[in-house]
């Protein structure tokens, strides 16, 4: 059994709340995972925990880990954007090749959702990351507006800020800003490390489209894989264990790799 331990990441703006994943075998390849917009580091259904004791029991040391404002991390969720969290995946890339048992060589990042456009993003400018693995991640939020759109339209709006019908309060200018980033034009920056692109056939979030766009944009080596019948975040237990295996088989081929 691999062990499961809980750690404090220092983040730019306070403490970022992770659990690492060591394999038995140690140097290892090293997978960081990124949750989505409103999202935790557990993620629905708890799926990012069974992917990640998964991914652990195939060798490689994961780190879940939780954006400022989110989960328990320090921080408000109102104060957080993209750019923030583009920041605290820095710096827990930092914390992870800090590690003496983790393979620099070999460690990449997986992102869900908002989580897979922050990998990508991160992944366009740091050259760190050696993989990168996207599940349901927008091209752009531009062509999300419609869904904005409707989230703003059930919200309300107090000042600088829209408080959404889950409860979260998020920052009017971070949900502006956000429009400007282009994940398909960084996927294209990826190449040559390879890229999984991972998607649900029955995605309403963020539809299936925006992974095509993304694998069109990017360079070789890459990998589509449609996820049929599954939702955003592949609620089910066939959908979820389809993705997870599939993402590990992908994982144990690229890490492989000289």
């Amino acid at each position: 059994m691999h062990v499961e331990e809980f750690v404090w990441v220092s983040g730019p703006r306070g403490r970022l709340a992770a659990m690492v994943h060591v394999p038995r075998s140690t140097p290892a390849p090293a997978l960081i995972m990124c949750h989505g917009f409103t999202g935790d580091r557990v993620e629905a259904h708890r799926l990012f925990v069974r992917a990640a004791r998964e991914f652990c029991r195939r060798g490689l040391l994961v780190v879940r880990f939780d954006f400022w404002g989110s989960g328990e991390s320090e921080g408000e969720f109102h104060e957080a954007s993209f750019a923030s969290e583009v920041e605290d995946l820095g710096s827990v890339l930092d914390y992870v090749a800090g590690r003496p048992d983790v393979d620099v060589r070999r460690l990449g990042v997986l992102g869900l959702s908002m989580g897979g456009a922050v990998s990508i993003f991160r992944a366009s400018q740091d050259q760190r990351i050696r993989f990168v693995v996207s599940w349901a991640a927008p091209a752009d939020f531009v062509t999300l507006s419609e869904y904005m759109r409707s989230l703003i339209e059930s919200s309300r709006v107090s000042g600088e800020y829209i408080d959404l019908p889950t409860g979260f309060r998020v920052s009017i200018r971070a949900f502006q800003e956000i429009a400007s980033y282009r994940i398909a034009e960084a996927a294209a920056k990826i190449s040559p490390r390879p890229l999984l692109v991972v998607h649900g056939s029955k995605d309403i979030v963020v539809p299936p489209e925006h992974a095509d766009k993304i694998f069109s944009a990017a360079g070789e080596p890459r990998e589509k894989i449609v996820v049929e019948d599954a939702d955003h975040t592949f609620t089910g237990y066939d959908a979820e264990w389809k993705v997870i295996s599939l993402t590990a088989e992908w994982l144990e081929r690229v890490v492989k790799r000289p």
